[in-house]
């Protein structure tokens, strides 16, 4: 079983309060880089804050403990940006 984290990850805003992010946009991500052509602006400090779903979803894990549900739901640390953090396809 290869267990290393090759899975593409979105992080799609469904809620924003946030004058820098509004809903819709989004940050693709190829392994730890992020996909500027296919990615709107990203918030580094979102970002740090949400990773451990991102890893979860790059290794494409859907743990109930992380409370997974299609993706996961996550907060920026402001509680201004709502992200769903979903995997795309494997790599092959």
């Amino acid at each position: 079983m290869k267990s290393e984290p090759d899975r593409p990850v979105k992080m799609i805003v469904i809620h924003s309060k946030c004058h820098l992010l509004k809903k819709g946009d989004t940050t693709c991500m190829n392994g730890p880089m992020i996909d500027y052509q296919n990615s709107s602006a990203t918030c580094v400090t979102a970002l740090l804050a949400i990773y451990p779903w991102v890893m979860a979803s790059r290794f494409g894990i859907e743990s109930k403990n992380m409370e997974w549900n299609r993706g996961y739901d996550v907060w920026c640390p402001e509680k201004l940006v709502k992200f769903k953090v979903v995997t795309g396809k494997k790599k092959s």
